[in-house]
């Protein structure tokens, strides 16, 4: 695997991965992975069996090197680094003990309440995905990463008349929580000629205090969002609920969200932009049970931040 650091010099990376403890095991034969420019994301192909799904997270680059040309504190870069190790370290484990592919799950860090350095520390880092959840705070970290190729997140409860601020910047919105919602941003998208991706977002704990769409009004949203042009359905989004119980419990929420996937994709898989139903689903609290119930985008923020930033989720 090719390299190429900050100052445009290729650099021969060997084809290993590279474990959060320091040992190395052989990276997946089926990947292949290189930078394409200082200024680009992390580009990954499959060799064969491509069924068109961008691939979530990438071990290799996830450790590579803390930067030494960095003009961030080194102390900031060596906690947050260490951090996303131990926090993929968790991703690993949890997907093989649940039989499954660590690649296919995406690790996003969630930059809610840290500050413009640390959100730029993560971009150093080789993190080109990043999530916010207000409006405001979205528009302020994405105007200061103008100079990178950050795609935004937003997974925070969007207010429609917020929502052109918010597609502005954010290319996914996981957090599509109505029918109304729904024919906005598919009037919006289509107006400034924006192609966007998004999650339907449900509530199955029945929580006032969360937002979602049952799955009845999900599969009138889900139809509207195919029929328009500029949106894509990339799954669904789902949360724990905050005070579990025997009955309603992160575990079946989860696994609840999973066969609703399930049947969402045999009854019409190419509705999905990758051809499958993903799933968002997954915090720092709860994420080796949303590993166990398919999650394929982990949304993360206090393990990345414990002493690394004031003010951590």
């Amino acid at each position: 695997m090719r390299g190429c650091t900050r100052e445009g010099v290729w650099l021969e990376i060997p084809a290993a991965r590279v474990s959060p403890l320091g040992s190395c095991s052989r990276a997946p034969s089926s990947w292949s992975i290189r930078v394409t420019s200082p200024s680009r994301a992390y580009t990954l192909s499959r060799k064969s069996g491509s069924n068109g799904r961008r691939p979530a997270s990438c071990p290799v680059h996830a450790r590579l090197p803390v930067p030494t040309h960095s003009t961030l504190p080194t102390p900031l870069l060596s906690s947050l680094q260490a951090n996303r190790q131990a926090v993929h370290l968790r991703i690993e484990r949890a997907a093989r003990a649940a039989d499954r592919d660590p690649t296919d799950i995406q690790l996003l860090p969630v930059t809610k309440a840290v500050d413009q350095a640390t959100t730029r520390a993560l971009y150093e880092l080789g993190e080109r995905e990043l999530a916010e959840n207000r409006a405001q705070s979205l528009e302020e970290k994405a105007s200061a990463l103008d100079d990178t190729d950050v795609r935004w997140h937003f997974i925070g409860h969007l207010q429609r008349n917020k929502a052109r601020r918010v597609l502005k910047r954010a290319e996914v919105v996981h957090s599509v929580d109505s029918m109304a919602l729904t024919s906005a941003l598919a009037r919006i998208c289509a107006e400034e000629n924006w192609q966007r991706e998004i999650y339907l977002q449900l509530n199955l704990t029945g929580e006032e205090a969360k937002h979602g769409m049952q799955t009845g009004e999900c599969e009138e949203a889900l139809a509207l969002a195919v029929e328009a042009d500029h949106l894509q359905v990339l799954g669904l989004m789902g949360m724990a609920p905050l005070a579990p119980t025997d009955e309603c419990s992160a575990d079946s929420v989860f696994h609840t969200m999973n066969q609703l996937a399930r049947q969402l994709e045999s009854d019409g898989a190419s509705r999905f932009a990758t051809g499958n139903c993903g799933l968002s689903m997954g915090m720092s609290s709860d994420l080796e049970a949303a590993v166990s119930a398919g999650s394929t985008c982990l949304r993360i923020g206090s393990d990345l931040y414990a002493e690394s930033a004031e003010g951590a989720l």
